[in-house]
Protein backbone atom coordinates (compact mmCIF):
# COMPACT_ATOMS: atom_id res chain seq x y z
CA UNK A 1 0.00 0.00 0.00
CA UNK A 2 1.58 3.05 -1.29
CA UNK A 3 2.24 5.64 1.40
CA UNK A 4 1.74 9.64 0.32
CA UNK A 5 2.65 13.30 1.66
CA UNK A 6 1.39 16.33 -0.27
CA UNK A 7 0.72 14.06 -3.08
CA UNK A 8 4.33 13.03 -3.12
CA UNK A 9 5.09 9.19 -2.05
CA UNK A 10 7.26 8.50 0.57
CA UNK A 11 6.80 5.17 1.56
CA UNK A 12 5.00 1.54 1.46
CA UNK A 13 3.49 -0.79 3.35
CA UNK A 14 3.77 -4.78 2.42
CA UNK A 15 1.14 -7.29 4.31
CA UNK A 16 1.65 -10.75 3.71
CA UNK A 17 -0.98 -13.85 5.01
CA UNK A 18 -0.69 -16.82 4.79
CA UNK A 19 -2.65 -19.52 2.72
CA UNK A 20 -2.27 -22.37 4.94
CA UNK A 21 -3.99 -20.06 7.71
CA UNK A 22 -6.55 -18.53 4.94
CA UNK A 23 -7.68 -22.34 4.26
CA UNK A 24 -7.76 -23.43 7.37
CA UNK A 25 -10.33 -20.25 8.51
CA UNK A 26 -12.39 -19.99 5.20
CA UNK A 27 -12.56 -24.10 4.34
CA UNK A 28 -15.18 -25.60 7.48
CA UNK A 29 -17.14 -22.63 6.62
CA UNK A 30 -17.57 -23.43 3.08
CA UNK A 31 -18.04 -26.61 3.95
CA UNK A 32 -20.77 -26.34 6.23
CA UNK A 33 -22.30 -23.60 3.57
CA UNK A 34 -22.37 -26.51 0.97
CA UNK A 35 -23.98 -29.38 3.32
CA UNK A 36 -26.64 -26.95 4.43
CA UNK A 37 -27.65 -25.94 0.38
CA UNK A 38 -27.10 -29.64 -0.18
CA UNK A 39 -29.56 -30.51 2.34
CA UNK A 40 -31.95 -27.62 1.58
CA UNK A 41 -31.86 -28.41 -2.12
CA UNK A 42 -32.86 -32.22 -1.09
CA UNK A 43 -35.53 -31.08 0.97
CA UNK A 44 -37.15 -28.93 -1.92
CA UNK A 45 -36.80 -31.86 -4.28
CA UNK A 46 -38.64 -34.36 -1.77
CA UNK A 47 -40.69 -31.45 -0.89
CA UNK A 48 -41.61 -31.19 -4.32
CA UNK A 49 -42.11 -34.46 -5.36
CA UNK A 50 -44.65 -34.81 -2.44
CA UNK A 51 -46.90 -32.05 -3.58
CA UNK A 52 -46.62 -33.07 -7.35
CA UNK A 53 -48.10 -36.58 -5.95
CA UNK A 54 -50.52 -35.26 -4.23
CA UNK A 55 -51.22 -32.42 -6.70
CA UNK A 56 -51.29 -34.33 -9.82
CA UNK A 57 -52.18 -38.67 -8.46
CA UNK A 58 -55.92 -37.95 -9.31
CA UNK A 59 -55.24 -35.75 -12.35
CA UNK A 60 -53.31 -38.88 -13.57
CA UNK A 61 -56.21 -40.97 -12.60
CA UNK A 62 -58.66 -39.32 -14.91
CA UNK A 63 -56.53 -39.14 -17.51
CA UNK A 64 -56.28 -42.86 -17.29
CA UNK A 65 -60.28 -42.88 -17.14
CA UNK A 66 -60.39 -40.33 -20.35
CA UNK A 67 -57.54 -43.30 -22.11
CA UNK A 68 -60.31 -45.79 -21.33
CA UNK A 69 -63.22 -44.48 -22.42
CA UNK A 70 -61.42 -43.32 -25.44
CA UNK A 71 -59.80 -46.87 -26.33
CA UNK A 72 -63.82 -48.21 -25.61
CA UNK A 73 -63.01 -49.93 -22.14
CA UNK A 74 -65.43 -48.46 -20.32
CA UNK A 75 -66.55 -51.40 -18.79
CA UNK A 76 -62.93 -51.14 -16.88
CA UNK A 77 -64.21 -48.05 -15.02
CA UNK A 78 -65.61 -48.87 -11.67
CA UNK A 79 -66.61 -45.96 -8.84
CA UNK A 80 -64.16 -45.21 -6.63
CA UNK A 81 -64.75 -43.34 -3.28
CA UNK A 82 -62.50 -39.75 -4.43
CA UNK A 83 -63.30 -38.37 -1.35
CA UNK A 84 -65.53 -35.29 -1.24
CA UNK A 85 -63.26 -33.12 -2.48
CA UNK A 86 -63.39 -31.36 -6.25
CA UNK A 87 -61.24 -34.49 -7.51
CA UNK A 88 -63.25 -37.10 -5.80
CA UNK A 89 -66.29 -35.67 -7.39
CA UNK A 90 -65.00 -35.11 -10.95
CA UNK A 91 -63.72 -38.96 -11.17
CA UNK A 92 -67.09 -40.33 -10.17
CA UNK A 93 -68.68 -38.67 -12.96
CA UNK A 94 -66.25 -39.71 -15.40
CA UNK A 95 -66.68 -43.23 -14.28
CA UNK A 96 -70.92 -42.52 -14.86
CA UNK A 97 -69.67 -40.73 -17.70
CA UNK A 98 -68.09 -43.70 -18.99
CA UNK A 99 -70.70 -46.06 -18.19
CA UNK A 100 -73.20 -43.97 -20.34
CA UNK A 101 -70.93 -43.73 -23.44
CA UNK A 102 -70.42 -47.45 -22.87
CA UNK A 103 -74.33 -48.01 -23.02
CA UNK A 104 -74.29 -45.64 -25.86
CA UNK A 105 -72.00 -47.56 -28.09
CA UNK A 106 -73.79 -50.84 -27.72
CA UNK A 107 -76.89 -49.50 -28.64
CA UNK A 108 -75.41 -47.58 -31.42
CA UNK A 109 -73.88 -50.64 -32.67
CA UNK A 110 -77.16 -52.89 -32.17
CA UNK A 111 -78.72 -50.23 -34.47
CA UNK A 112 -76.14 -49.79 -36.44
CA UNK A 113 -76.51 -53.54 -37.35
CA UNK A 114 -80.27 -53.46 -37.70
CA UNK A 115 -79.99 -50.98 -40.05
CA UNK A 116 -77.33 -52.39 -41.91
CA UNK A 117 -79.63 -55.57 -42.20
CA UNK A 118 -82.07 -53.76 -43.17
CA UNK A 119 -80.63 -51.99 -46.23
CA UNK A 120 -78.84 -55.18 -47.73
CA UNK A 121 -81.97 -56.89 -47.82
CA UNK A 122 -83.86 -53.90 -49.56
CA UNK A 123 -84.51 -54.29 -53.38
CA UNK A 124 -84.96 -50.58 -53.78
CA UNK A 125 -81.71 -48.57 -54.16
CA UNK A 126 -81.53 -46.36 -51.25
CA UNK A 127 -78.87 -43.15 -49.90
CA UNK A 128 -79.00 -40.72 -47.76
CA UNK A 129 -77.44 -37.67 -47.76
CA UNK A 130 -76.97 -34.90 -45.36
CA UNK A 131 -76.92 -31.16 -45.46
CA UNK A 132 -74.21 -30.98 -47.23
CA UNK A 133 -75.11 -33.38 -49.49
CA UNK A 134 -72.73 -35.63 -48.54
CA UNK A 135 -73.81 -39.83 -48.66
CA UNK A 136 -73.76 -41.16 -45.26
CA UNK A 137 -75.98 -44.49 -46.01
CA UNK A 138 -76.50 -46.54 -49.22
CA UNK A 139 -78.19 -49.66 -49.62
CA UNK A 140 -76.81 -52.64 -51.30
CA UNK A 141 -79.31 -52.44 -54.54
CA UNK A 142 -77.93 -49.14 -55.53
CA UNK A 143 -74.59 -50.59 -56.65
CA UNK A 144 -76.84 -52.52 -59.46
CA UNK A 145 -78.37 -49.00 -60.38
CA UNK A 146 -75.06 -46.93 -60.44
CA UNK A 147 -72.20 -49.74 -61.06
CA UNK A 148 -70.08 -48.47 -58.11
CA UNK A 149 -69.46 -50.17 -54.42
CA UNK A 150 -70.76 -48.94 -51.57
CA UNK A 151 -67.60 -48.08 -49.99
CA UNK A 152 -66.69 -45.77 -53.21
CA UNK A 153 -70.08 -43.78 -52.43
CA UNK A 154 -69.93 -43.70 -48.66
CA UNK A 155 -68.92 -39.80 -47.78
CA UNK A 156 -68.39 -38.56 -51.34
CA UNK A 157 -71.19 -35.43 -52.10
CA UNK A 158 -73.65 -35.68 -54.94
CA UNK A 159 -71.28 -33.70 -57.34
CA UNK A 160 -68.76 -36.32 -57.06
CA UNK A 161 -71.19 -38.99 -57.29
CA UNK A 162 -73.68 -38.06 -60.55
CA UNK A 163 -72.16 -36.47 -63.86
CA UNK A 164 -74.04 -34.14 -65.74
CA UNK A 165 -73.59 -35.55 -69.12
CA UNK A 166 -76.11 -38.68 -68.05
CA UNK A 167 -79.69 -37.83 -67.74
CA UNK A 168 -79.96 -39.14 -64.14
CA UNK A 169 -77.04 -37.19 -63.21
CA UNK A 170 -77.74 -33.93 -64.68
CA UNK A 171 -82.09 -34.36 -62.64
CA UNK A 172 -79.82 -34.98 -59.22
CA UNK A 173 -77.52 -31.86 -59.67
CA UNK A 174 -80.23 -29.82 -61.03
CA UNK A 175 -82.48 -31.61 -57.96
CA UNK A 176 -79.58 -30.49 -55.50
CA UNK A 177 -78.68 -27.16 -56.79
CA UNK A 178 -81.98 -25.68 -56.39
CA UNK A 179 -83.40 -28.13 -53.41
CA UNK A 180 -86.54 -29.37 -54.89
CA UNK A 181 -88.01 -32.45 -54.64
CA UNK A 182 -88.39 -35.07 -57.52
CA UNK A 183 -91.53 -37.96 -57.22
CA UNK A 184 -91.20 -40.47 -59.08
CA UNK A 185 -89.96 -39.83 -62.16
CA UNK A 186 -88.60 -42.69 -64.64
CA UNK A 187 -85.19 -42.40 -66.14
CA UNK A 188 -82.91 -44.50 -67.79
CA UNK A 189 -79.75 -45.09 -65.79
CA UNK A 190 -75.77 -45.07 -67.17
CA UNK A 191 -76.17 -48.88 -67.50
CA UNK A 192 -79.14 -48.58 -69.65
CA UNK A 193 -81.79 -49.68 -67.35
CA UNK A 194 -85.23 -47.69 -67.03
CA UNK A 195 -85.03 -46.31 -62.94
CA UNK A 196 -87.94 -44.57 -61.13
CA UNK A 197 -86.37 -41.93 -59.19
CA UNK A 198 -87.24 -39.86 -56.40
CA UNK A 199 -85.95 -37.67 -54.02
CA UNK A 200 -87.11 -36.00 -51.00
CA UNK A 201 -85.39 -33.49 -48.77
CA UNK A 202 -85.67 -33.83 -45.27
CA UNK A 203 -86.59 -30.66 -43.29
CA UNK A 204 -86.60 -30.27 -39.10
CA UNK A 205 -88.29 -26.83 -38.01
CA UNK A 206 -88.38 -25.74 -41.62
CA UNK A 207 -84.68 -25.91 -42.09
CA UNK A 208 -83.52 -28.91 -44.73
CA UNK A 209 -81.36 -31.59 -43.01
CA UNK A 210 -80.50 -33.94 -45.21
CA UNK A 211 -81.99 -35.91 -48.40
CA UNK A 212 -83.15 -39.39 -49.38
CA UNK A 213 -82.78 -40.53 -52.82
CA UNK A 214 -84.73 -43.72 -53.83
CA UNK A 215 -84.00 -45.59 -56.74
CA UNK A 216 -86.54 -48.63 -58.16
CA UNK A 217 -86.64 -50.85 -61.51
CA UNK A 218 -88.98 -49.81 -63.43
CA UNK A 219 -90.07 -53.08 -64.53
CA UNK A 220 -90.53 -54.30 -61.23
CA UNK A 221 -92.40 -51.94 -60.79
CA UNK A 222 -94.97 -51.82 -63.68
CA UNK A 223 -94.89 -55.79 -63.18
CA UNK A 224 -95.84 -54.99 -59.37
CA UNK A 225 -98.97 -52.86 -60.70
CA UNK A 226 -99.67 -55.15 -63.54
CA UNK A 227 -100.20 -57.71 -60.80
CA UNK A 228 -102.06 -55.83 -58.63
CA UNK A 229 -104.31 -54.75 -61.33
CA UNK A 230 -104.88 -58.70 -62.65
CA UNK A 231 -105.67 -59.75 -58.89
CA UNK A 232 -108.22 -57.03 -58.66
CA UNK A 233 -109.88 -58.09 -62.01
CA UNK A 234 -109.58 -61.71 -60.92
CA UNK A 235 -110.87 -61.07 -57.83
CA UNK A 236 -113.80 -59.12 -59.87
CA UNK A 237 -114.42 -61.84 -61.93
CA UNK A 238 -114.58 -64.43 -59.51
CA UNK A 239 -117.64 -62.21 -57.90
CA UNK A 240 -119.49 -62.43 -61.01
CA UNK A 241 -118.47 -65.64 -61.57
CA UNK A 242 -119.81 -67.03 -58.51
CA UNK A 243 -123.49 -65.22 -58.73
CA UNK A 244 -123.50 -66.35 -62.31
CA UNK A 245 -122.66 -69.89 -61.48
CA UNK A 246 -125.34 -70.09 -58.56
CA UNK A 247 -128.07 -68.77 -61.33
CA UNK A 248 -127.06 -70.89 -63.44
CA UNK A 249 -126.79 -74.14 -61.20
CA UNK A 250 -130.24 -74.11 -59.63
CA UNK A 251 -132.02 -74.44 -63.27
CA UNK A 252 -129.41 -77.34 -64.26
CA UNK A 253 -130.92 -79.13 -61.10
CA UNK A 254 -133.80 -78.80 -61.81
CA UNK A 255 -133.80 -79.79 -65.59
CA UNK A 256 -131.59 -83.37 -64.39
CA UNK A 257 -134.49 -84.18 -62.41
CA UNK A 258 -137.75 -83.42 -64.81
CA UNK A 259 -135.23 -85.15 -67.25
CA UNK A 260 -135.34 -88.06 -64.75
CA UNK A 261 -139.01 -87.94 -64.76
CA UNK A 262 -139.32 -87.46 -68.21
CA UNK A 263 -137.39 -90.57 -69.00
CA UNK A 264 -139.23 -92.35 -66.18
CA UNK A 265 -142.87 -92.09 -67.86
CA UNK A 266 -141.26 -92.24 -71.54
CA UNK A 267 -140.05 -96.27 -71.10
CA UNK A 268 -141.55 -97.08 -74.15
CA UNK A 269 -139.83 -94.71 -76.70
CA UNK A 270 -138.16 -95.41 -79.73
CA UNK A 271 -134.15 -95.78 -80.05
CA UNK A 272 -133.78 -92.42 -81.47
CA UNK A 273 -135.60 -90.31 -79.14
CA UNK A 274 -133.88 -92.22 -75.94
CA UNK A 275 -130.70 -91.19 -78.22
CA UNK A 276 -131.68 -87.53 -78.16
CA UNK A 277 -132.38 -87.54 -74.05
CA UNK A 278 -129.01 -89.61 -73.39
CA UNK A 279 -127.63 -86.86 -75.57
CA UNK A 280 -129.33 -84.07 -73.19
CA UNK A 281 -128.17 -85.83 -70.28
CA UNK A 282 -124.88 -86.36 -71.05
CA UNK A 283 -124.72 -82.41 -71.95
CA UNK A 284 -126.34 -81.00 -68.94
CA UNK A 285 -123.78 -83.47 -66.85
CA UNK A 286 -121.30 -81.91 -68.79
CA UNK A 287 -122.29 -78.41 -68.71
CA UNK A 288 -122.58 -79.14 -64.56
CA UNK A 289 -119.10 -79.93 -64.53
CA UNK A 290 -118.30 -76.72 -66.32
CA UNK A 291 -119.99 -74.83 -63.61
CA UNK A 292 -118.89 -76.76 -60.73
CA UNK A 293 -115.00 -75.73 -61.98
CA UNK A 294 -116.12 -72.11 -62.25
CA UNK A 295 -117.51 -72.81 -58.47
CA UNK A 296 -114.76 -74.18 -57.21
CA UNK A 297 -112.17 -71.82 -58.49
CA UNK A 298 -113.97 -68.67 -57.48
CA UNK A 299 -114.67 -70.25 -54.22
CA UNK A 300 -112.15 -69.45 -50.73
CA UNK A 301 -110.50 -72.78 -50.44
CA UNK A 302 -108.95 -73.97 -46.92
CA UNK A 303 -105.05 -74.91 -47.43
CA UNK A 304 -104.03 -78.05 -46.34
CA UNK A 305 -100.70 -77.15 -45.50
CA UNK A 306 -97.94 -79.72 -44.79
CA UNK A 307 -94.11 -80.07 -45.19
CA UNK A 308 -93.76 -81.61 -48.85
CA UNK A 309 -90.91 -82.20 -51.21
CA UNK A 310 -91.37 -80.36 -54.20
CA UNK A 311 -88.93 -82.60 -56.00
CA UNK A 312 -92.06 -85.22 -55.55
CA UNK A 313 -94.61 -83.57 -56.60
CA UNK A 314 -92.48 -82.81 -60.45
CA UNK A 315 -92.04 -86.17 -60.09
CA UNK A 316 -95.73 -86.78 -60.24
CA UNK A 317 -96.63 -83.94 -62.47
CA UNK A 318 -94.35 -85.42 -64.90
CA UNK A 319 -96.01 -89.22 -65.01
CA UNK A 320 -99.03 -86.92 -65.15
CA UNK A 321 -98.10 -85.52 -68.00
CA UNK A 322 -96.56 -88.15 -69.96
CA UNK A 323 -99.74 -89.29 -71.84
CA UNK A 324 -100.29 -85.61 -73.27
CA UNK A 325 -96.45 -85.03 -73.96
CA UNK A 326 -96.04 -88.49 -75.60
CA UNK A 327 -99.36 -87.81 -77.85
CA UNK A 328 -98.06 -84.50 -79.43
CA UNK A 329 -94.14 -85.60 -79.69
CA UNK A 330 -92.64 -83.53 -76.78
CA UNK A 331 -89.97 -85.14 -74.66
CA UNK A 332 -90.52 -83.84 -71.20
CA UNK A 333 -86.52 -83.26 -69.30
CA UNK A 334 -86.15 -82.94 -65.92
CA UNK A 335 -83.68 -81.20 -64.21
CA UNK A 336 -83.87 -81.40 -60.76
CA UNK A 337 -81.25 -81.38 -57.70
CA UNK A 338 -80.43 -84.49 -55.83
CA UNK A 339 -80.98 -83.02 -52.25
CA UNK A 340 -85.22 -83.00 -51.63
CA UNK A 341 -86.86 -78.91 -51.63
CA UNK A 342 -89.36 -78.67 -48.67
CA UNK A 343 -91.61 -76.48 -49.55
CA UNK A 344 -94.43 -76.14 -46.79
CA UNK A 345 -97.84 -76.61 -49.50
CA UNK A 346 -101.28 -77.72 -50.14
CA UNK A 347 -99.37 -80.84 -51.98
CA UNK A 348 -102.84 -81.48 -54.91
CA UNK A 349 -103.45 -77.88 -55.59
CA UNK A 350 -99.47 -77.16 -56.55
CA UNK A 351 -99.77 -80.35 -58.09
CA UNK A 352 -102.56 -78.92 -60.08
CA UNK A 353 -100.57 -75.24 -60.83
CA UNK A 354 -97.71 -77.05 -62.01
CA UNK A 355 -99.91 -79.39 -64.39
CA UNK A 356 -101.09 -76.76 -65.92
CA UNK A 357 -98.65 -74.84 -66.75
CA UNK A 358 -96.73 -78.14 -68.63
CA UNK A 359 -99.88 -79.19 -70.41
CA UNK A 360 -100.06 -75.44 -71.71
CA UNK A 361 -96.38 -75.85 -72.64
CA UNK A 362 -97.21 -79.17 -74.62
CA UNK A 363 -100.15 -78.18 -76.30
CA UNK A 364 -98.05 -75.17 -77.33
CA UNK A 365 -95.47 -77.75 -79.30
CA UNK A 366 -97.46 -78.91 -82.20
CA UNK A 367 -94.39 -80.06 -83.92
CA UNK A 368 -92.82 -81.79 -80.68
CA UNK A 369 -89.66 -80.96 -79.00
CA UNK A 370 -88.29 -80.68 -75.68
CA UNK A 371 -90.00 -78.64 -72.43
CA UNK A 372 -87.73 -78.67 -69.73
CA UNK A 373 -89.08 -78.76 -66.19
CA UNK A 374 -85.95 -77.03 -63.44
CA UNK A 375 -86.32 -76.25 -59.90
CA UNK A 376 -83.52 -74.50 -58.30
CA UNK A 377 -83.33 -73.03 -54.99
CA UNK A 378 -81.93 -69.64 -53.35
CA UNK A 379 -81.87 -67.75 -49.72
CA UNK A 380 -85.54 -67.92 -49.08
CA UNK A 381 -87.50 -69.72 -52.04
CA UNK A 382 -87.61 -72.41 -54.42
CA UNK A 383 -87.89 -71.70 -58.53
CA UNK A 384 -89.72 -74.06 -60.61
CA UNK A 385 -88.77 -73.23 -64.46
CA UNK A 386 -91.06 -74.87 -66.95
CA UNK A 387 -89.52 -74.14 -70.67
CA UNK A 388 -91.43 -75.14 -73.64
CA UNK A 389 -90.27 -74.74 -77.42
CA UNK A 390 -93.32 -73.59 -78.46
CA UNK A 391 -94.79 -71.09 -80.53
CA UNK A 392 -94.66 -68.13 -78.00
CA UNK A 393 -97.28 -65.54 -76.70
CA UNK A 394 -97.98 -62.66 -78.95
CA UNK A 395 -96.74 -59.38 -77.02
CA UNK A 396 -100.06 -57.99 -77.16
CA UNK A 397 -101.82 -60.54 -75.05
CA UNK A 398 -99.05 -61.18 -72.49
CA UNK A 399 -100.41 -59.20 -70.33
CA UNK A 400 -104.20 -61.01 -70.54
CA UNK A 401 -102.44 -64.67 -69.86
CA UNK A 402 -103.63 -64.93 -66.48
CA UNK A 403 -107.06 -63.74 -66.87
CA UNK A 404 -109.83 -65.89 -66.39
CA UNK A 405 -110.93 -67.23 -69.33
CA UNK A 406 -108.36 -65.25 -71.57
CA UNK A 407 -106.87 -68.68 -73.73
CA UNK A 408 -105.55 -68.36 -77.98
CA UNK A 409 -106.49 -72.15 -78.37
CA UNK A 410 -109.37 -73.34 -79.73
CA UNK A 411 -110.29 -75.75 -77.45
CA UNK A 412 -109.12 -73.86 -74.35
CA UNK A 413 -111.36 -73.07 -71.44
CA UNK A 414 -108.83 -70.12 -70.45
CA UNK A 415 -109.13 -71.75 -66.12
CA UNK A 416 -105.71 -73.61 -66.22
CA UNK A 417 -103.58 -70.63 -66.01
CA UNK A 418 -105.63 -68.19 -64.42
CA UNK A 419 -106.09 -71.30 -62.06
CA UNK A 420 -102.67 -71.13 -61.17
CA UNK A 421 -101.93 -67.87 -60.58
CA UNK A 422 -104.51 -68.13 -58.13
CA UNK A 423 -103.11 -70.85 -55.93
CA UNK A 424 -99.85 -69.04 -55.85
CA UNK A 425 -101.09 -66.43 -54.85
CA UNK A 426 -103.24 -68.75 -51.87
CA UNK A 427 -99.42 -70.39 -51.30
CA UNK A 428 -97.27 -66.89 -50.82
CA UNK A 429 -95.60 -67.30 -54.08
CA UNK A 430 -95.33 -66.04 -57.54
CA UNK A 431 -95.87 -66.92 -60.85
CA UNK A 432 -94.30 -64.61 -63.98
CA UNK A 433 -93.19 -65.93 -67.71
CA UNK A 434 -90.70 -64.57 -70.51
CA UNK A 435 -91.95 -65.44 -73.88
CA UNK A 436 -91.10 -65.13 -77.20
CA UNK A 437 -93.19 -65.75 -80.63
CA UNK A 438 -91.92 -68.34 -82.49
CA UNK A 439 -88.92 -69.64 -79.84
CA UNK A 440 -91.14 -70.55 -76.73
CA UNK A 441 -92.19 -70.07 -73.49
CA UNK A 442 -90.69 -69.97 -69.73
CA UNK A 443 -92.41 -69.74 -66.85
CA UNK A 444 -91.28 -69.34 -63.43
CA UNK A 445 -93.35 -70.63 -60.25
CA UNK A 446 -91.75 -68.86 -56.84
CA UNK A 447 -92.90 -70.79 -53.60
CA UNK A 448 -91.24 -69.95 -50.24
CA UNK A 449 -88.92 -72.28 -48.60
CA UNK A 450 -90.59 -74.23 -45.68
CA UNK A 451 -88.37 -72.60 -43.38
CA UNK A 452 -88.97 -69.40 -44.07
CA UNK A 453 -92.47 -69.65 -44.44
CA UNK A 454 -93.11 -70.67 -41.13
CA UNK A 455 -90.89 -68.04 -39.94
CA UNK A 456 -92.72 -65.82 -42.02
CA UNK A 457 -95.92 -67.09 -40.18
CA UNK A 458 -95.43 -67.27 -36.72
CA UNK A 459 -94.11 -63.01 -36.73
CA UNK A 460 -97.33 -62.46 -38.57
CA UNK A 461 -99.35 -64.43 -35.70
CA UNK A 462 -97.12 -62.57 -33.62
CA UNK A 463 -97.90 -58.93 -34.85
CA UNK A 464 -101.47 -60.23 -34.32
Amino acid sequence: IPLLLNGETFGSIHVGVSTVFLRNELTPRLQRALTLSAIAVLCSLMLAALLSHIALGPLEHINRSLDSMAEAEGSGLREQDGGRDEYGQVSMKIATLGRQMRDTREIFSALKSNVDQIMSSLQDGLMLFTRDSRVVLVSAAIEGFLGRSRRELLGRTANEIFSSESSLGSLMLDAFRLRHNVAQREIEASNGRRVQVSLDFIQEKGTQIGALLTMRDAESVRRIEDEIELSRRISASGRVTRGVAHEVKNPINAIVLHLQLLRNKLQDIDPATSRHVDIIDSEIHRLDRVVQILVDFTRPRDLHLEETDLKSVLEEVVLLAAPDAEQHGVTLVRELPPDSIPVKVDADFIKQAILNVVLNGVQSMPNGGNLTIAARRNEDAVITEISDQGTGIPTSVQDKVFELYFTTKKSGSGIGLAQTYQIMMWHYGSVEFDSEEGKGTTFRLRLPLAEVRSTSLEEATAQS
